[in-house]
């Protein structure tokens, strides 16, 4: 298999990131040949910190594995996984594809028990879960420390019980045959056409003891293991052979043993070798990053010194915000004591905390001394979002030191944001502007019979018309730079599915065009009333549908809950003409409900009940977490009336994503993010539109203050 765009990629701002996060100060443990923190074959109990991301390379003739593994809590860790088996091929027909299997899963492992001075470490794990079921299995694993010392070094030791894939050696009869009979049988096919939940076969079927000492040596870098293998690689399958003469799978057990050894390059660098199975060399490298504590020096002005001016110089306030915060004002209204100011976006800094404090101490600057009381009011697109109010007093006092035990946050509260009154200030004139923006963009797609992966790397003009605050005109244009479409030899034009084609046709819309009209479209985004937002939109949506909609949101301030809806008539683009229609229309929409979990810190639960582009009716849900650092991780999955057989293969659309901060690479603060995803096989069930405006991130700054990083 060879190296894809997606995983230069990935190694790429792998190897970055750590050179940005924190001195590494936490235990990091080391990743098994599956992805996710183990021995070799075999998993442990163990969990890295929160945050922590490993991408994993491991050649095991004749596998070879690409894994990323995620602690998204310090309770889960999750991970997706490519297995490329060399000696059977994707279809028994050469000329519908002609390369090796690629198999992908998906594992998790959830933590039951710490490790205390007596009690070892307990958790519990799914191997393949959502994938073709050919390498599924579970297991329950306690860890546990028996040494540690400076100068001998630490032993580790991990016992687990598996079943499935880790339990073929069959060295130990069920447990669980005992409270059930139906624990005794296992099914050894998946159903439908895979990536199911085959939670009927779970902890079922034949079982086996696996154990293992890891030996952290005196010389730090030198990790040395020993495994006891609770698989004897007696059911490989072999369906479709490369070499029509091979008979049996060219994997066998000589001994349950396997010997390792990992060597750490630095903190983010590890490489791995092994003897395996008494008969096989495996080589392998990690690397790590730290999304939690991931940050970037920054080149900042300094903070101004809070002081007491006997006039207010409106010109000057404006430049300065502008010129250090990045805050344009659009507006300016005094009310006896109070001032407020009304900000077009949100500025430079994330951490709202510090953009609040910074805006504040300028505003001392240039505002007289006689106002008692600033109204930040943030204004995305014309809609008035939020309102952080500053008690200047009591910011003075606490900024002199005179309140050294309080926080500058005891000087902030949130509120409702104040409509604009022309009887109470005076407005900047905002008159239509226009801005054209330079940026690069990757399309890809997983598992295709003819490629593994294929990607369309584009760089896109974006074009920007602002008439009001409310009412924007958008085009892209998209210029192609590398591209393997072309290697496409089938275009699936005879597909078999009940479901029209609405996200299969990718390949008809990437392969021949080198410039493209992504996108133009007219939108207009209005505050409807306090709590409620609304948008309207119409043109060419997307790459793949034009047409019209419009969507609203219900979203109070400072509250963990909101609600939604949008409704769209769309049509779907010509392949070739970039402003040419095809015949298939449909209406699509959505009711919304948002959650922020307070249980769950800094995560979102998002459910959309309605119709999906190809006509079919059901729900998706989106669960997403964010990390101190501000990078974002999140899954879908989308669940209709669609059957798996009618679907095809994968049964369900689901995917990740992970969403990272520019500022993250560079020394200037910056609000704006890069979005990767990963969806494993692209079906035509399940599928959104990409709506041009998300009434709930224009919104963000309405939710609470635990949020917006201010405590």
């Amino acid at each position: 298999m060879k190296p894809s765009l997606q995983a230069l990629i990935a190694g790429l701002l792998l190897v970055l990131v750590p050179q940005i996060s924190h001195a590494q100060t936490k235990t990091t443990y080391r990743q098994s040949d599956y992805g996710g923190v183990g021995l070799m074959q075999m998993p442990s109990a163990r969990m890295n910190p929160e945050g922590e991301l490993s991408l994993n390379y491991r050649d095991n003739d004749p596998f070879r594995r690409i894994s990323l593994s995620m602690q998204l809590f310090p309770w889960l860790e999750t991970t997706v996984r490519y297995t490329d088996i060399r000696y059977e091929r994707y279809s028994i027909d050469p000329e519908f594809s002609n390369q090796t299997l690629k198999d992908k899963g998906l594992d998790v492992k959830l933590n039951l028990l710490n490790e205390g001075r007596y009690q070892p470490e307990l958790a519990i794990g799914l191997r393949d879960l959502g994938g073709t079921g050919l390498y599924s299995g579970e297991y329950i694993v306690a860890s546990k420390q028996l040494f540690n010392s400076a100068d001998w070094g630490a032993i580790d030791v991990t016992a687990g019980i598996g079943w499935g894939y880790l339990g073929v050696r069959d060295n130990i009869n069920n447990p669980l045959c005992h409270v059930d009979d139906r624990f005794c049988q296992r099914s050894r096919t998946t159903s439908g056409t895979g990536g199911q939940f085959e939670v009927d076969d779970w902890f079922r079927g034949s079982s086996a003891l696996f154990a293992g000492v890891e030996y952290q040596t005196p010389w730090q870098p030198l990790v040395l293991q020993v495994e006891y293998d609770a698989n004897d690689y007696s059911q490989e399958r072999l369906s479709n052979p490369v070499d029509p003469n091979l008979t049996e799978p060219p994997v066998y057990s000589d001994s349950p043993l396997n010997w390792g050894a990992q060597y750490a390059l630095n903190d983010h660098v590890q490489l791995n070798l092994s003897y395996q199975r008494g008969n096989t060399w495996m080589f392998g490298i990690t690397l790590h990053a730290d999304l939690d504590g991931a940050e970037q020096i920054k080149v900042k002005p300094r903070k101004r010194a809070v002081l007491s001016v006997p006039q207010t110089d409106e010109a000057e306030l404006t430049q300065a915000l502008k010129s250090e915060l990045g805050i344009e004002l659009s507006g300016w209204q005094i009310q006896g004591t109070t001032l407020t100011l009304y900000q077009q976006g949100e500025g430079n800094y994330r951490n709202r905390a510090e953009q609040l404090e910074r805006a504040t101490r300028i505003a001392t600057h240039y505002v007289a001394e006689d106002i008692k009381r600033y109204e930040w009011v943030t204004v995305n697109q014309g809609m008035a979002i939020n309102s952080y109010n500053v008690d200047v007093d009591e910011f003075k006092q606490i900024a002199y030191g005179a309140r050294f035990t309080k926080p500058l946050s005891n000087t902030y509260s949130q509120s409702e944001a104040r409509a604009w009154s022309a009887q109470q200030g005076e407005a900047r004139t905002l008159t239509p502007d226009w801005d054209v923006t330079w940026r690069p963009s990757l399309s890809q797609s997983f598992g295709s019979a003819e490629s593994f992966y294929f990607y369309q790397f584009a760089a896109n003009a974006d074009i920007n018309i602002t008439l009001t605050p409310r009412w924007q005109v958008n085009a892209s244009i998209g210029m192609n730079v590398l591209n393997n479409y072309d290697q496409f030899t089938y275009r699936v034009d005879d597909y078999e599915s009940p479901l029209p084609r609405v996200r299969t046709y990718v390949r008809e819309y990437y392969a021949d065009t080198d410039v493209w009209l992504s996108n133009l479209y007219s939108q207009y985004t209005a505050k409807l009333k306090n709590n409620w937002y609304g948008a309207a939109y119409a043109g060419y949506l997307e790459r793949m549908f034009a047409g019209a909609g419009t969507s609203v949101l219900y979203r109070p301030q400072s509250s963990d809950w909101a609600f939604g809806g949008n409704l769209n008539w769309v049509k779907q683009r010509s392949f070739d003409e970039p402003l040419g229609l095809r015949d298939y229309k449909v209406w699509t929409g959505h009711l919304s409900a948002y959650w922020q979990t307070p249980w769950l810190e800094r995560s979102l639960v998002k459910l959309d009940a309605g119709r999906f582009l190809a006509g079919d009716e059901g729900v998706k849900v989106t669960f997403e977490h964010r990390f101190e650092s501000g990078v974002v991780a999140g899954a879908y999955a989308a669940l209709t009336n669609v059957s798996a057989e009618d679907y095809g293969e994968g049964s369900f659309t689901k995917g990740l994503y992970l969403s990272i901060p520019f500022d993250l690479f560079s020394v200037k603060s910056s609000i704006d993010h890069a979005g990767l995803s990963w969806e494993p096989i692209t079906r035509d069930g399940g599928q959104t539109l990409k709506r041009p405006v998300d009434l709930y991130r224009l919104t963000d700054l309405r939710q609470p203050f635990y949020l917006n990083g201010i405590k």
